[in-house]
């Protein structure tokens, strides 16, 4: 029955926790996705500081004994507690956008938290009394407990397309009831003295179980979607969209890569960088958003006359200069309007990147002559030798600068850089659109990004072959890969009265000419920085700005990240000091979610210390050493990996799910592989795990090149490869421990809370680490954290 009921809590534990990350991604942004697991484990630590205080006084602890009931009880909590904390979460006024300046927010925010981690308290609470009840059936409890958790890790990718994120919680949560019903009409034993006691119990159990059940599938059968529906935020595009009148969703299709809803609304009017000579009325649009942002207008162009407003757009730049090109590559993250700037060229032929599949069928559907692939733009250049005359990036961020700090993008890379570079043919021209930000940012770091590229290819003058031009708040970044015509630049901005910002020798006198700032803060800022690369002091002019504008790499791809935590204060004084700006960047976020993190798991872990009193049950310090290096070590393994397979993958979505799903298998193979071999040691599986993992990150680390050119099953495969072995030795020093190293089941509670409060702060600090420090410095801090633990296991074996 326990086994069982570890198994079906496991299974539905994950699948709630992935779905709320969905949840929060189109409620609210990325960003909070870590507060989600901060929560996962909060309440797995929780559960275990609860067992080891409630066991403190008693020789043999009370839940030792729990009977088929009890677990019941606890399965049938799990459910209820499931959906109606996901209810709440959806209904409860929270805005954290708000906090600053309403106070009540805070206590929304907490009420939430606590809310949401009760389900994972229960569930931590089953699987801990499995640990603790039989250590010497730790290595079975872990399969069952890592393999239900690989089973909800995938369930979502399967069901998502065809029931929605709320609806999928609420069926998510009757797993647990399937056991839990079965133990309450099973009979019990004639031997029993206890027997109309606990067939009482078992009718209460099983009329609370078939009312859950049933309450469950009318709330499935409703027809109000509103009551289980993620909201996105009022701060999204979409959530603005849908405040105006005529405004209607006319279709929405839910996957584990996103929700995309498409909205029929009289009021969109995108164009950006339009000319303000262009009075002429706009084709007839509709909007794709992706979670809710990110939006994606669809044209109705008839023909190519309907697209002509684009040759008035500040991205029609390229197209300017090189006449009706051949062939144009169009690779887009929201926007849209590329599409009727190739079309206005007269383009021969026109191929469009997007891979969401939804999207994809609604691009070609829309404009049927273009040729839609469905692929990661990386994936698909890295395969491709085809050339291209123009190829047109349009990206423009998320509704709010500093929404997508977490956000990991391999667009705008300096490797990216080099792809597309290698695809142009002679004179062949990238063209990048994106928001104007201030202080100056985005295009500084673009700008030099394309500079660095061009210098590392030997390119003469770097310089020569880059221009910039702006209007209030857009720009175009051109990349040429012949010298730049600077005359037909020139023409081109000033027919349509945009400004210059950069362009080789030019005039100071041609910028900050039509949208005009009090100074050309952008022209003197990147001439500043052209400067600093000429005399090759370009790393003192990083280090000495006021925002982090270094090029990105592959390793370090935040392109959204802008903020030096050294020079926070003079970046909140030139916002005005307002602190409710620097609050809308996901970094600050996940560095206030980190110290509430912290705050709790040192009261979790340091009440079980004080309130124990017998030695032989007091946790040790090499104990709790122990079990916070392998809790660590885990967490940031697994998140190394996942930020490691984007790049491959071409999805963070579709990382995470393989990632967790291939470690989930392979470490619950490796508990079952322990399972009757107590003679097994500690240090020296750790020993080998440590040395299995350095060789596992060097030779991921020069493979991206290598996996981008396999085709999609050999790319799956050969990561699964390289997973599986240090994935089934993770899997061993958990219940091993749990076997060999605690005398105690108040201690075997306690290393549990340990993990899961290790867990937690790893999983929130691996997010700053990445876009601090670069991903491969993920893999280096589990490697210390296994270290931490193998000097503990020494320690523990000598005493």
């Amino acid at each position: 029955m326990l086994l069982t009921a570890i198994f079906c809590v496991s299974v539905s534990t994950l699948a709630f926790e992935v779905l709320l990350t969905r949840v929060f991604a189109i409620g609210q942004w990325n960003h909070l996705s870590f507060m989600v697991i901060s929560i996962a484990l909060f309440g797995f630590g929780a559960s275990g500081t609860f067992l080891s205080l409630i066991g403190a006084s008693n020789p043999r602890p009370r839940w030792l004994h729990l009977s088929g009931e009890s677990i019941s009880f606890l399965l049938l909590l799990f459910s209820i507690s499931a959906i109606l904390s996901y209810i709440f979460l959806i209904h409860i006024p929270l805005d954290y956008f708000r906090l600053p300046v309403e106070p009540l927010q805070g206590f929304y925010l907490l009420t939430a938290y606590l809310g949401l981690s009760l389900p994972f308290f229960v569930s931590g609470l089953i699987i801990a009394i499995g640990y603790t009840t039989d250590p010497e059936k730790a290595g079975l409890v872990y399969f069952a407990s890592m393999a239900g958790s690989a089973m909800g890790a995938i369930a979502p990718v399967v069901l998502l397309p065809l029931i929605d994120e709320g609806r999928l919680i609420i069926f998510s949560a009757t797993v647990p009831l399937i056991p839990a019903t079965a133990a309450a009409i099973k009979k019990p034993a004639a031997s029993n003295t206890h027997i109309a006691d606990r067939q009482l119990g078992r009718k209460i159990l099983s009329i609370g179980a078939l009312t859950a059940i049933g309450t469950i599938l009318y709330l499935l059968s409703t027809t109000d979607p509103a009551m289980f529906r993620a909201v996105p935020s009022p701060y999204k595009a979409l959530g603005q969209i849908l405040q105006f009148p005529n405004t209607l969703v006319i279709e929405s299709r839910s996957s584990i890569r996103g929700r995309v809803d498409r909205v029929k609304t009289p009021y969109v009017r995108f164009a950006p960088g339009l000319s303000l000579n262009y009075t002429r009325e706009l084709p007839r649009q509709e909007v794709v958003y992706k979670d809710g942002d990110h939006p994606l207008v669809l044209y109705g162009l008839n023909d190519n006359k309907g697209s002509r407003f684009a040759a008035h757009m500040l991205s029609f730049a390229a197209y300017d200069i090189i006449q009706q090109p051949d062939d144009v590559l169009l690779i887009h993250q929201g926007g849209g309007s590329a599409v009727p700037c190739a079309l206005a060229s007269g383009a021969g032929s026109i191929t469009l990147v997007e891979q969401n599949k939804f999207v994809a069928g609604i691009l070609q559907q829309n404009y049927p002559g273009l040729k839609v692939v469905k692929r990661n733009p990386r994936t698909f250049l890295a395969q491709s030798n085809n050339r291209y005359d123009i190829i047109h990036i349009e990206n423009w961020g998320a509704s709010i600068p500093g929404a997508a700090a977490l956000d990991q993008d391999h667009t705008f890379t300096k490797e990216a850089f080099h792809e597309y570079w290698n695809h142009l043919k002679p004179g062949g021209t990238i063209s990048i659109s994106r928001k104007l930000l201030l202080p100056p940012s985005d295009t500084l770091r673009l700008w030099s990004t394309a500079y660095a590229v061009l210098k590392s290819l030997v390119v003469t003058n770097p310089a020569k072959h880059i221009a910039l031009l702006r209007n209030f708040d857009t720009y175009t970044l051109l990349i040429s890969k012949s010298p730049i015509r600077a005359q037909g630049v020139i023409d081109f901005s000033n027919k349509r009265n945009f400004d210059l910002v950069f362009l080789e020798n030019m005039n100071g006198s041609e910028a900050n000419r039509y949208h005009i700032f009090e100074r050309p803060i952008y022209y003197l800022e990147i001439n500043r920085l052209a400067s600093a690369w000429k005399a090759g002091q370009q790393d003192s002019f990083f280090k000495d700005y006021l925002l982090d504008i270094q090029p990105r790499s592959d390793r370090r791809p935040f392109p959204g990240r802008y903020m030096k935590w050294f020079r926070v204060n003079e970046l909140y004084e030139s916002l005005g000091s307002r602190f409710y700006v620097l609050f809308l960047s996901g970094e600050v976020v996940v560095s206030l979610v980190f110290i509430e993190a912290l705050i709790l798991a040192v009261i979790l872990l340091m009440l079980p210390v004080v309130l124990v009193t017998r030695k032989s049950k007091k946790p040790t310090l090499s104990q709790a050493a122990y079990f916070l290096g392998i809790g660590a070590g885990f967490m940031f393994v697994e998140l190394y990996l996942i930020k490691f397979c984007i790049l491959v993958f071409g999805d963070p979505i579709i990382s995470f799910t393989t990632v967790v799903a291939a470690v989930l298998i392979s470490s619950s193979l490796g508990g079952l592989y322990i399972h009757r071999r107590s003679m097994m040691k500690v240090g020296p599986v750790l020993f080998i795990l440590i040395g299995v993992l350095l060789l596992s990150f060097a030779g991921l680390e020069v493979m991206p090149g290598f996996l981008l050119n396999l085709t999609t099953v050999w790319r799956y495969f050969l990561v699964l490869l390289m997973i599986l072995p240090a994935g089934i030795i993770m899997g061993m020093p958990f219940p091993l421990a749990m076997q060999s190293l605690l005398d105690h089941p108040t201690q075997r509670a306690y290393a549990w809370a340990v993990n899961g409060c290790a867990s937690v702060l790893s999983s929130i600090a691996a997010a700053q680490l990445a876009i601090s420090m670069g991903i491969p410095s993920i893999a280096f801090f589990a490697i210390a954290s296994y270290l931490v633990a193998l000097g503990a296991a020494r320690k523990m074996a000598d005493g």
